[in-house]
């Protein structure tokens, strides 16, 4: 008779999966769960989707092998569509009529054939109470409920410690981001001190438990002065009567300083993470655009560096701008889908940090003693996969007696290596 296994790495998928109030989905309900399936299917199955903006009248993903598990509607911690897009009319006439009233809501689903099991559920607010008040042709009205999902799930391949996996959409978009230099200066920080304070502050906590943190940040992790959220504060912020009499009551002085402003509010909730030592799975340059106007803003970020072997995109949506082919046949939303597979094991046994994206690499850059750069990464270089870079290197870097573990000691060096893998 065989020995039983002993406990060890497991791996989970999870999705995050925008739905936009179903205001794009397809009137032909069967090819549009047809277009899901083949989605869900495709790959390493998610065992657990993070769903935004969805709504608490209409499930799709039940049919297609999913049991809804938490769902902020459900726990009191949602409004309306009309609330949430403070009864913009243009925005409310581009959804059908029937679901003004719905409440749009963020979900957590988990896959029926998934060996992970839920232990426990729940959801938060993480918005202030606020009126937005100010004029300028802006809209006005409470602050739109903001809440955060959790699930507790455990494994019995690693029976001492549990994933969190938190669902969330932070305060932004055009109608809030208006707002940015007075009532909401501070309010996306705020918002993901307190989802990491309560994974923090985690009933029966335990040293290896995993946070994983998913969701539309309505931003981009990296505001430079040529990139999307630039042109999206020239083209639709910076020219807001609002925004220039808050700049003028506040004593902000010159288009540089107001902007300075902008892009402190637009980074603020990655400014967080970083601030409570969380890195993030992926970024622009592993996904692409996730948002249908060309921004990577949904994004998953770790409590503790874990190794993720695999991150895809699927194509929910095309791209609004640019003139380029389409990315698929049948839009199911204004976001594309993101799937991340993460490697479960205890901390000691995760002794390498990877950090995925150029916003994690900038604020760790610092604490390293040697930086070692790896080229010949690209889709007409050498390697076309980003894993095959680290399986060529790992035993120069870690391994033998000149290796960087043993010249500099382990976690004090760090490997950078770049390419084009969307031959863009």
């Amino acid at each position: 008779q065989e020995p039983p296994a002993s406990p060890g790495p497991r791996e989970i998928a999870v999705m995050t999966l925008n739905l936009q109030y179903f205001s794009s989905y397809p009137k032909d309900h069967s090819a549009a769960q047809v277009r899901l399936k083949e989605v869900l299917d495709a790959g390493t199955p998610p065992d657990i989707i993070c769903v935004q903006e969805g709504l608490n009248s209409r499930n799709v993903l039940a049919d297609v092998g999913f049991d809804l598990c938490v769902c902020s509607a459900q726990e009191g911690k949602a409004q309306s569509v009309r609330e949430m897009v403070y009864g913009d009319k243009p925005t409310l006439d581009a959804c059908d009529k029937s679901t003004h009233e719905h409440m749009l809501c963020n979900q957590i689903y988990m896959r029926r054939e998934t060996s992970w099991v839920v232990q426990e559920n729940g959801c938060l607010q993480i918005s202030r109470d606020l009126d937005l008040a100010g004029g300028g042709g802006r809209l006005t009205g409470k602050l739109a409920i903001r809440s955060m999902c959790w699930v507790r799930v455990k494994h019995s391949d690693v029976p001492n410690l549990s994933v969190f996996v938190l669902c969330a959409h932070i305060t932004g978009g055009r109608f809030e981001d208006q707002y940015f230099v007075q009532q909401l200066a501070e309010e996306r920080k705020l918002q993901l001190h307190r989802i990491i304070s309560f994974f923090k502050q985690r009933p029966d906590p335990k040293e290896d438990d995993v946070g994983i943190l998913v969701g539309d940040f309505n931003a981009t992790s990296v505001y430079t002065p040529a990139g999307p959220m630039h042109g999206y504060y020239k083209a639709s912020i910076a020219s807001s009567a609002g925004v220039v009499s808050d700049a003028r009551t506040a004593g902000v002085e010159g288009e540089e300083a107001l902007e300075d402003l902008f892009k402190a509010y637009m980074i603020s909730p990655f400014t967080a993470i970083s601030e409570h030592g969380w890195t993030f799975a992926y970024d622009r340059q592993q996904v692409g655009y996730t948002s249908g106007f060309g921004h990577c803003i949904d994004h998953m970020a770790m409590n503790r560096p874990l190794q993720v072997t695999s991150t895809e995109v699927s194509y929910l949506t095309n791209q609004r701008f640019g003139g380029g082919p389409a990315d698929t046949h049948l839009p199911l939303t204004d976001h594309n889908a993101v799937k991340s597979v993460f490697v479960i094991k205890s901390h000691e046994e995760t002794n390498i940090a990877v950090f995925r994206t150029e916003y994690d690499f900038l604020q760790h850059l610092r604490r390293y003693r040697a930086l070692v750069h790896i080229s010949g990464f690209g889709s007409k270089q050498q390697y076309y996969n980003a894993e095959e870079v680290v399986d060529a290197v790992s035993k120069h870097l870690f391994d033998g007696e000149h290796s960087l573990d043993r010249v500099y000691g382990k976690g004090m060096w760090a490997a950078c290596y770049g390419g084009d893998p969307l031959n863009e």
